[in-house]
């Protein structure tokens, strides 16, 4: 069954990182985070990809930006050695495994303070992390805050008016770690380019013991730096067309109470309902290992995986799920996706996750080869249905691409 299953995304180089060696990512240089990759790749705190790509735009997610930030610190990558030879048997969170490769990650962050997890008693290793998370992060590892205002997680911070993060931003600002061209605003999730062009700042002030960040400001023109906390805005999504199928017209995403639509909104954190392939509430996990094929399979155990971004934040949604297995394999996930191509234009999927109810009608579909990643980039957020294909087959992938139409508020 493995040989036949461990391919389902081989056609997705960016799951595997390559060792640990500087690199010129073909992806960045045109940008304005081209210094910032290039630092920290030389440094050994960043990794390349194996198609050469650091995906300066893709959104990073907690146990990753932990990673870099304790990799970052000589203190702390120390102790990250240290629990790597030495980690207790127990996971300090409920959604944490001592047997992946972030554990030790973890483990560091919590003995340092640095990270306490939500209050739930979960860390949510693979959830995108938030602006003002981020900012946080990074001065609580290099010791700028106030050691009596530990870091919080944002589902702590909601309807406070005190503002905890407010500190770390002060000082982040007066260090110069903002890029005066970037734009970041609070309660949004944060792209690898702009929280990596941060560590990188940081990491030039306390390696040439300065007291804000000096060196030029890159020339890509960037709008001036906005850091405020306004209302969520949604857009109409972007479509991109190709020579076989015509993009869709857009249409207005449009906020409003549950009503009718409850009947496909769930109590998980994400989940996906799908009426047409009598699919409900179906677990949607992101691997707490994205970088090895058995992190990559491990939550199609449970339901389907994700991976890149999250509904919301505009980009790329990629869920993804098994078409077939060996006929003695009879197990619940096996062959969830198997009758995918029978979903039509129009039909829609329901997305809970994180509170809201995200609708996605589905525009067009399509089969690619096994080595056609073209889909997983670019601008507009796009829900990505992804399967091996034909069943019984792993020459092919199939897609199916929806765009979102609706958001509702659960709670």
């Amino acid at each position: 069954m493995h040989k036949r299953l461990l391919a389902i995304l081989v056609a997705l180089p960016l799951l595997v990182p390559t060792e640990t060696f500087a690199m010129t990512f073909i992806d960045t240089q045109a940008t304005r985070y081209g210094e910032a990759f290039s630092y920290l790749s030389d440094k050994g705190i960043v990794e390349g990809y194996a198609d050469r790509t650091g995906r300066p735009l893709n959104l990073i997610n907690r146990a990753e930006a932990l990673k870099v930030v304790l990799g970052s610190n000589d203190a702390t990558k120390t102790k990250v050695e240290w629990f790597q030879k030495h980690l207790p048997p127990m996971p300090l969170f409920l959604d944490t495994n001592q047997k992946a490769w972030y554990a030790a990650y973890v483990e560091t962050g919590f003995q340092e303070s640095i990270v306490t997890g939500y209050s739930d008693r979960t860390f949510r290793p693979g959830a995108p992390l938030k602006v003002e998370e981020a900012i946080a992060l990074l001065m609580r590892a290099y010791g700028e805050t106030n050691p009596s205002a530990p870091f919080q997680s944002t589902d702590a911070m909601e309807n406070r008016a005190d503002q905890w993060f407010t500190p770390y931003i002060s000082t982040a600002i007066a260090k110069n770690l903002i890029s005066q061209r970037e734009v970041l605003r609070l309660s949004r999730n944060i792209t690898r380019g702009q929280f990596f062009d941060i560590v990188y700042r940081m990491h030039v002030v306390k390696a040439e013991n300065l007291t804000a960040f000096n060196r030029p400001e890159p020339a890509a023109p960037i709008p001036q730096v906005v850091i405020n906390n306004p209302a969520p805005v949604r857009t109409q999504p972007i479509y991109r067309p190709t020579t076989a199928i015509a993009a869709p017209a857009p249409r207005p995403i449009v906020t409003s109470n549950a009503g009718e639509l409850s009947q496909f909104a769930s109590d998980r954190y994400f989940s996906v309902t799908i009426p047409k392939l009598g699919i409900k509430d179906l677990l949607i996990t992101h691997p707490s290992d994205p970088f090895s094929s058995n992190g990559i399979l491990a939550p199609l155990k449970t339901g389907v995986g994700h991976l890149f971004s999250y509904p919301g934040a505009g980009g790329k949604i990629l869920i993804y799920g098994h078409s077939s297995g060996y006929p003695w394999d009879v197990s619940q996930y096996t062959k969830i996706f198997r009758k995918v191509n029978q979903l039509n234009k129009g039909d829609q999927v329901y997305v809970t996750y994180n509170g809201n109810l995200y609708v996605y009608e589905v525009s067009y579909e399509n089969a690619v080869p096994a080595s056609d990643t073209s889909a997983y980039s670019g601008p507009g957020e796009e829900l990505i249905l992804y399967t091996c294909w034909p069943p019984d087959s792993i020459s092919q992938r199939y897609l199916i691409h929806a765009f979102p139409v609706k958001t509702v508020a659960l709670r």
